[in-house]
């Protein structure tokens, strides 16, 4: 979930709480200063009718029987004994009927008092219906809520825009961060922000990825410098022990094996540098990719070069031309990809098996898959196979196998990011593998 999305639905959880208490406040805020409005309608019926009867006595036969002063209101008025100790307004909820012809009880408020009219003493009552002031209480809360979460949806929305705006250059830094996926990303710059905390943020990222990009730059550099360097003297050693090899009738058997290791370490080490050569000048961009390549032509060579390995292990290859795939790019590089990857197909394919190599698809979007019958690649291995100095590189050392310097699917990956193709390994540890180069 987004951060500002985040920040939303917790001012909405907390509104939605603040709504909750505050309707539960105002609940007993309007209810309370409805019933004592109440209280004071009721009191000022009774001075209305005190000062009636006061005025004029014979009224309160009237008003007895008469009963009510509204739809609402009623009255009643009893003589009592005059030796009965005063009492004060007294205010009551209670449940009654006004006539006898009434079904249920409803809900009044009652106003018990005293009064003296010529001498004599009465009781006086005055009910007011609770209902009708109820359903007053009852609107002014629903509006007052309703305003209320109103507002709060309001605020919802001005929030969500403003949360945008204010966090856009936050999410801008985050989008750019998630492009970075190659070292020639590292060169990408974080622009400045009003906003402090993210000003901060990419001024620091911004000197990460420099010193990241001088880092990487530096050894590339020492990579290319260092192979280049290391050909020379190979190319000394390979020839001295060639010279020694050539004179096998003359020399010690211990002498010979010696010069046998050497030579064949000094041949290890020419390719493990012109490997790291072709992977540094790939990166630094070095090589032309603006050439036609048909890559049928290039399988077919590759085939070609690799048949005595093929014979050698009776694999029956079973190439599918689905479609003409002609893709732009540089054909030595190409080569070095499509090699690299049938060679690990062959290499790891047992005797008398079956490599399937196809090319299709078509309107400028073609496909190699190769498909071997080998061991397959562990889960564990899968992650970093592609990675450089990886046993897992050439499917790894399922066989056991210490051969290969860990660097064919490093050219093969090297080769696809610059020329912008996809790579996917399909794999289940013991049921072969499936290498699918997309063009």
């Amino acid at each position: 979930m987004k951060l500002n999305n985040k920040i939303l639905l917790l001012n909405l959880v907390l509104s939605a709480a603040v709504l909750v208490i505050t309707g539960v406040g105002m609940y007993y805020l309007v209810f309370n200063t409805v019933y004592d409005e109440l209280d004071n309608h009721l009191l000022q019926h009774k001075t209305d009718i005190m000062e009636q009867v006061q005025a004029e006595p014979s009224s309160i036969e009237d008003i007895r029987n008469l009963g009510g002063l509204g739809s609402y209101e009623w009255v009643e008025i009893e003589e009592i004994d005059s030796s009965v100790a005063p009492v004060g307004n007294n205010y009551a909820t209670i449940d009654t009927t006004r006539n006898e012809y009434d079904l249920a009880p409803e809900a009044y408020r009652r106003l018990s008092t005293q009064m003296t009219v010529a001498n004599t003493t009465y009781s006086l009552k005055i009910y007011e219906e609770v209902a009708a002031w109820e359903n007053i209480s009852m609107t002014i809360l629903l509006s007052v809520l309703a305003g209320l979460l109103i507002w709060i949806l309001l605020l919802y929305l001005i929030n969500q825009i403003a949360f945008e705006r204010t966090l856009k250059p936050f999410y801008d830094t985050v989008d750019k961060l998630e492009t970075i996926s190659k070292p020639s990303d590292f060169d990408e710059k974080f622009p400045e922000s009003t906003t402090y905390e993210i000003s901060v943020l990419n001024q620091a990222l911004n000197t990460m990825m420099f010193q990241i990009s001088s880092t990487f730059e530096e050894q590339k550099k020492f990579i290319q410098n260092a192979s280049h360097e290391l050909l020379t003297p190979l190319s000394i050693i390979r020839q001295k022990s060639e010279k020694i090899l050539s004179q096998a009738d003359e020399l010690d058997e211990t002498i010979l094996k010696s010069a046998h290791d050497i030579h064949q370490t000094a041949v290890r080490l020419t390719r493990l540098s012109n490997s790291l050569l072709l992977i540094s000048r790939v990166e630094n961009k070095q090589y032309d990719i603006e050439g036609e390549v048909r890559i049928n032509d290039v399988v077919g060579d590759v085939l070609d070069e690799l048949q005595d390995f093929i014979s050698m292990k009776n694999i029956n290859v079973s190439f599918k031309e689905d479609a003409d795939a002609d893709v732009r790019g540089n054909r030595e590089l190409i080569h070095s990809a499509i090699y690299n990857i049938v060679q690990n197909a062959v290499k790891f394919s047992p005797n008398d098996s079956v490599l399937q190599i196809r090319i299709g698809g078509g309107s400028g979007r073609y496909e190699l898959q190769v498909a071997d019958e080998g061991p397959g690649i562990p889960n564990d291995l899968k992650i970093s196979m592609f990675d450089r100095f990886k046993k897992s590189n050439g499917y790894g050392n399922r066989l056991g196998s210490n051969s290969g310097n860990g660097l064919g699917l490093s050219i093969v990956k090297s080769i696809c990011s610059l020329h912008g193709f996809d790579y996917l390994v399909e794999s289940t540890n013991g049921s072969g593998t499936k290498v699918t180069l997309r063009f």
